[in-house]
């Protein structure tokens, strides 16, 4: 039950980042996962009035925080129901409860451990994007220096790099995309092989 009980008090418990200053790194306590998503929620609904702006600038993700926890939360109601447990409609207090009960019964716990790493996933998607950063460089595999995105529009620099600054593994987890061509570069090693691409193709 060691990997049922991580997934629970991943996104139950506050948990210490490690946060990186101008003077190397610090460490702070982050908001448990379900606690941030709720923060978002809150984010979309006050965004309306006095100092959050009009809706027209309401943060699309607080939009999609919002359905996530209401199918989130109603899960985990199900849950509770079935194990027997009370349901508060909160969603932390609601997912401890029911684990508290689901540790009573013989019952598998493979489908909510995949649920539940689901939904870390998800929350931590939405509310910690990664960052996209433009490579200034044709791709070395089609030759391109520009697209066409969605809209029908050309669009200069179609290499795009995707990663998250706070990852342990930064490159490891990053990956580079051609809009013009689809190639794809991900992980510490392709990243290297891509800039040598690109050196190659600067001095030749």
């Amino acid at each position: 039950m060691t990997e049922l009980n991580d997934a629970v008090d991943d996104l139950t418990l506050p948990k210490p980042v490690k946060v990186q200053t101008d003077d190397g790194h610090t460490w702070a306590t982050e908001d448990a996962l379900l606690l941030q998503l709720r923060e978002a929620v809150s984010s979309s609904l006050n965004s309306g009035s006095g100092v959050g702006g009009s809706p027209s600038t309401r943060n699309v993700l607080d939009g999609d925080a919002l359905h996530k926890a209401a199918v989130i939360t109603s899960q985990i109601g199900d849950w509770c129901r079935i194990a027997g447990a009370e349901v508060t409609r909160d969603a932390v207090t609601d997912l401890r409860a029911w684990h508290a009960a689901f540790l009573t019964r013989d019952e598998p716990e493979e489908f909510y451990l995949g649920q539940m790493r689901g939904w870390a996933s998800q929350i931590r998607a939405m509310v910690n994007p990664p960052k996209v950063i433009e490579i200034t460089a044709p791709c070395p595999v089609c030759g391109q220096g520009e697209y066409v995105n969605e809209m029908g529009e050309r669009i200069t620099n179609p290499l795009a790099l995707t990663y998250r600054p706070d990852s342990d593994h930064m490159w490891k987890n990053s990956k580079v995309l051609c809009r013009a061509c689809d190639a794809v570069w991900i992980g510490g090693d392709a990243m290297e092989e891509l800039r040598d691409e690109l050196n190659e193709r600067d001095t030749a």
